[in-house]
């Protein structure tokens, strides 16, 4: 028979007893408080993914990527792609004849201005995208009857219903071209109304959804039009050359591109003219009657951007200039990234009516954008990189590590895709573009893109690139 110990008699558990069922006590209660945190770091994690993705597609069939590091040695003979089409081109044709037609840049709808941004419409219809806040979208291809959709909002809200008969609207094209409409009459229509859209007879149609689903529909009748006054014909002076017009003598300084700033829409930058005027006459110069246009070697004209030039080192000129007195200023315009050619014309026109004009050539060189101090090192997840939402969206995951010693800012311009159908457009990017990542960190990215019609495409970013293979 086995001896047993006296029970305690003090009424307390031994101590190792109370140290068991201590942990028995804080093994479930950890794990449950684990469990808690999982828990509210998914719900976290699922609720910024549905902001920064709204229109997330779902994870559908997965693509194949191989990276393709620089530089390439080929192992099979690879067909190189084409040069990328412009997302916008419509050509008219007479016979044998075809002409580009120039593409809006600006519209002004009572005392608002916007810039205006071509757009392609697909098979489901024209949507104002957010990607183009605080700009007007023109529809490619409707140039009989301009069709413009504007930002739903309340401010242009008010716009369009305080239109009244007469009231004028202007559309600036690329070329310089002027056109000038009348408003007629507003109505209301069905989203993507064909009626809408009908290019039989010249006139401006203004277009912004309802928050019912239908559309804000104003029609200008056509007025007349304007045709750039082209730089005078003869030697241009160069940078740095006075040239005296009128009572005015002007000196371009510098001309350069400026490509940091959140207000930049897709794929624009601005160029800017820093320039000095001396008044050379008895009388004071007026420095809002000065007209400053800016023309590139493929014919395309830009007019001054009060925004662009609050950019640059002097900024824009206001008021009177002295006799004797000499003032620096700045002239700025919106411009595209892929701005042509090797020189811009910079015109200089003292007073509205009068032929005299100041023409310099400002050689410029074509080239991307001037990279940070960083230094990139990308990869993407292939397990990220799959086509959603039935198969029309493209969407691409993948880090971008800064392994540099200064900030790395990559821009939309970094980033293309391109496959054998040309360039595919973005359709949104997390975290929103530009991204800035600082020395030793990483910025964890998802790109989306509207499906390539093709099987494969090739993402180029910061120089690496990988190609993207399984697109149905």
């Amino acid at each position: 028979m086995r001896g047993s110990s006296a029970a305690p008699t003090t009424g307390q558990p031994p101590l190792a007893d109370q140290s068991r069922r201590g942990c028995l006590i804080a093994v479930p209660l950890l794990g449950g408080v684990l469990l808690l945190l999982v828990a509210v770091a998914l719900i976290v994690f699922l609720g910024l993914r549905q902001s920064l993705f709204p229109e997330e597609a779902d994870v559908g069939m997965p693509a194949e990527v191989i990276k393709l590091t620089p530089p390439v040695v080929p192992t099979t003979p690879v067909i190189p792609l084409p040069t990328p089409l412009p997302a916008c081109e419509t050509i008219i044709s007479s016979g044998e004849v075809q002409v580009a037609v120039s593409l809006p840049v600006s519209i002004s709808v009572g005392s608002e201005s916007f810039p205006v941004i071509a757009v392609v419409v697909g098979d489901g219809g024209w949507t104002y995208s957010p990607d183009y806040a605080g700009a007007a979208t023109w529809i490619c291809g409707t140039v009989v009857n301009y069709v413009v959709g504007l930002e739903p909002a309340p401010d242009n809200e008010t716009l369009l219903t305080g239109l009244r008969p007469g009231d004028e609207i202007n559309m600036h094209l690329a070329n310089g071209t002027e056109f000038f409409f009348r408003f007629k009459e507003r109505r209301e229509s069905a989203a993507n109304e064909a009626g809408v859209f009908e290019q039989t007879q010249p006139r401006l149609t203004l277009i912004m959804e309802k928050e019912d689903g239908g559309w804000h529909v104003a029609i200008g009748d056509y007025v007349s039009e304007r045709e750039p006054v082209q730089p005078p014909a003869g030697t241009l002076v160069q940078v740095g050359q006075p040239v005296r017009v009128g009572s005015a003598q002007v000196t371009v300084i510098d001309g350069h591109v400026e490509r940091d700033g959140s207000e930049f829409l897709p794929g624009t930058m601005y160029y800017l003219v820093e320039f000095s005027i001396q008044n050379m006459g008895s009388g004071p110069l007026d420095s809002t009657d000065f007209n400053m246009q800016l023309q590139d070697d493929l014919g395309g004209v830009y007019l001054l951007s009060p925004e662009a030039s609050a950019a640059g080192e002097y900024g824009p000129l206001g008021g009177e200039i002295g006799p004797g007195t000499t003032m620096q200023g700045t002239a700025g315009y919106l411009v595209p990234e892929t701005l042509g050619g090797s020189a811009v014309i910079w015109s200089f026109t003292p007073q509205p009516g009068t032929g005299s004009r100041a023409s310099v050539s400002i050689p410029y060189e074509i080239g991307p954008a001037p990279s940070s101090g960083g230094q990139a090192e990308v990869t993407l997840n292939e397990d990220s990189t799959f086509l959603g939402s039935g198969g029309t969206i493209l969407v691409i995951g993948g880090e971008v590590r800064n392994i540099g010693g200064e900030a790395l800012t990559v821009r939309l311009s970094d980033i293309t895709l391109t496959s054998s159908a040309g360039m595919s457009a973005q359709r949104s990017a997390a975290p929103p573009l530009p991204w800035t990542i600082q020395p030793g960190q990483a910025q964890v990215i998802e790109l989306q893109y509207e499906k390539p019609d093709a099987s494969t495409a090739l993402l180029t970013i910061l120089g690496y690139s990988f190609e993207i293979r399984g697109l149905p």
